[in-house]
């Protein structure tokens, strides 16, 4: 059988005659990229790669037309005897935004720890004249074994349940988890004292078997083992994470609390549950409640005796990530009439129209605004051009995240440039390149190719994935004012959140029509509000209760089913004209 080599021999594996390169991949254990989930659709899936393949098809071709031949899509290049094969781990690199100043809350954490009394000299059991309830067999054998007069012992408390006992006066820690569909994020906090003791993120793995929700759904639905394995890929990184913010001088069985926001498939997935019923009408989750879980029956990288808390949603597609981003703004302080919108792949929109009024949707923007879909597009890694600009000149300039040389384009500079595009003419409201524009802009167009730099262009496919994009956004957005009976003029303020949306030039959002246009108001970024409302769940365990409460009062709008969508979706797609 003919073998494939990985990395310079450090791992070799014996293939199928016709085996794709991913599949490979995939066996061996290691990770590429594959936004779309092996269709060979994104090109994303780059190795480079040597040895006996089938040659590129035109479609191959296309989407690495002027890289070097030894670079294939690992989707589409299929074994056909022994092959070398080199991955980077470059597209692992991402910078994300972290949760912005948590709201003010009381810190009243719902793990405590209590010192126990002593043990008294009567027939009495001492577990039962405990002000709290002891029910696991291990923590009555650790009370047994207890020399109450030579040690000192806490009861490290989940409400009024011991979880654990502890004789050591270690810190006992809990962890606020974002789980994004493309980026985690960590906080680890003091649970003695509710200070933040350091925060981590990465990419989550799962983006090695498709960039969205649906792509992932479909994986767990054409795999046997499909579910095991994503959730094993985020159990496994939010095991690093954890390590790298506890450092050197904490450890894992000192986390006793770990509460998590995200979406609602990736809540399924990290609790273990089958999400393919999110993707079928009705599209009924399994659950939408809070979700607590033992950490040792989940294989949770926590003390086996901790707990797992997942945030409650409202719907299949308004998660615990929208519900804890609401709560992180503090809503009910909100003026009335704010519109709260979370950008990326599945944007989430909700219309704050007074306390306990909500109406919420969410709009399938796809993963262009993340660099994914576009040709030269990357996600914010170092070396992504983050902002773009024209000068008075009209020559563009651009800054890249760690002022490196550029390697693409990430989400807020694709978004700058069509912005600057439009503004300079070389692109018509239509989407269409004009190639006969005046100014330094059109020197740089090659056919349907805008050249930032010598590598990095936009392409007249990568515009229309922009237009998709923002125009399922303002759909979404101009549906639910009008389900509200209001107006683009009612509106007070908008807020927009995520990692992606951090970056953001709301100047651009407005020019290329993704915000209305007309709306004059401020716009507030607040960063992964995601985290900072799991986060808040760490520091006081009243807040899950209004969370609870949060998700039963939003009124879920169906945007796809709504009978005004599909007409206003097609009337979007079009930019915004030049404002003479």
């Amino acid at each position: 059988m003919p073998k494939v080599s990985f990395n310079d021999g450090k791992f070799t594996l014996e293939a199928e005659q016709g085996e794709t390169l991913l599949s490979c991949i995939r066996r061996s254990g290691l990770k590429t990229e594959s936004t779309c989930g092996g269709r060979g659709v994104c090109g994303k899936c780059r190795v480079s790669a040597q040895g006996e393949l089938s040659p590129p098809d035109d479609d191959e071709r296309k989407l690495l037309e002027g890289l070097p031949a030894e670079v294939r899509l690992a989707c589409r290049a299929k074994v056909a005897g022994s092959v070398s094969v080199s991955l980077s781990d470059s597209w692992t690199r991402l910078k994300a935004a972290s949760g912005f100043g948590l709201r003010e809350v009381s810190f009243d954490s719902p793990i405590k720890r209590v010192v126990l009394p002593q043990n008294g000299h009567n027939a009495v059991p001492y577990v039962e004249t405990l002000p709290f309830r002891v029910f696991d067999p291990r923590l009555l054998d650790k009370i047994a074994r207890w020399n109450a007069n030579g040690n000192h012992a806490s009861g490290i408390l989940f409400g009024n349940e011991a979880v654990d006992i502890r004789f050591d006066g270690a810190r006992i820690l809990g962890a606020a988890v974002d789980v994004g569909t493309t980026s985690l994020s960590l906080c680890l906090f003091d649970l003695d004292s509710g200070e933040s003791l350091g925060c981590s993120s990465a990419l989550n793995p799962q983006t090695a078997y498709g960039g969205d929700v649906i792509t992932r759904i479909d994986y767990c639905r054409k795999e046997q083992d499909g579910l095991s394995v994503l959730r094993s890929a985020l159990i496994e990184q939010l095991g690093a994470m954890l390590d790298e913010a506890l450092g050197r001088s904490l450890r894992r069985d000192q986390v006793y609390l770990m509460t998590v926001a995200g979406n609602t498939t990736m809540l399924h997935i990290l609790a273990g549950v089958n999400p393919l019923s999110l993707a079928l009408a009705p599209f009924r989750p399994v659950f939408l409640k809070p979700l607590f879980l033992e950490a040792e029956r989940c294989g949770l990288p926590i003390a086996p005796q901790g707990r797992l808390v997942l945030l409650p949603g409202a719907s299949a597609y308004i998660g615990a990530d929208i519900i804890g981003g609401l709560a992180a703004i503090d809503y009910r302080s909100q003026p009335p009439c704010t519109l709260f919108i979370d950008i990326g792949t599945n944007g989430e929109i909700a219309l704050i129209e007074s306390p306990d009024r909500l109406l919420a949707t969410s709009c399938a923007m796809g993963p262009a605004l993340e660099g994914m879909n576009i040709s030269c597009g990357c996600r914010a890694v170092p070396g992504a051009i983050d902002t773009v600009s024209a000068g008075d000149d009209m020559e563009p300039r651009f800054t890249t995240i760690g002022d490196l040389a550029p390697i693409g384009i990430c989400g807020s500079g694709l978004v700058d440039l069509v912005a600057a595009l439009l503004s300079s003419g070389e692109i018509a409201p239509g989407g269409a390149f004009k190639p006969d524009a005046a100014g330094k802009f059109t020197d740089r167009l090659r056919g349907d190719r805008y050249y930032l730099t010598e590598k990095v262009f936009l392409s007249q496919k990568d515009i229309r994935q922009v237009q998709l994009a923002k125009g399922a956004a303002i759909t979404g957005i101009l549906t639910l004012l009008g389900e509200a009976g209001r107006s683009v003029s009612d509106l007070e303020q908008i807020i927009v959140a995520g990692s992606f949306g951090y970056h953001l030039n709301p100047e651009s959002l407005k020019r290329i029509g993704l915000l209305p246009e007309d709306y004059s108001g401020p716009v507030t970024f607040v960063g992964n509000s995601s985290l900072s409302g799991a986060s808040l769940v760490v520091r006081n365990r009243e807040m899950l209760h209004d969370m609870k409460r949060l998700a039963s009062d939003i009124r879920v709008l169906e945007l796809g089913s709504h009978p005004d969508f599909s007409k206003r979706f097609i009337s979007m797609l079009n930019f915004p004209s030049a404002r003479i």
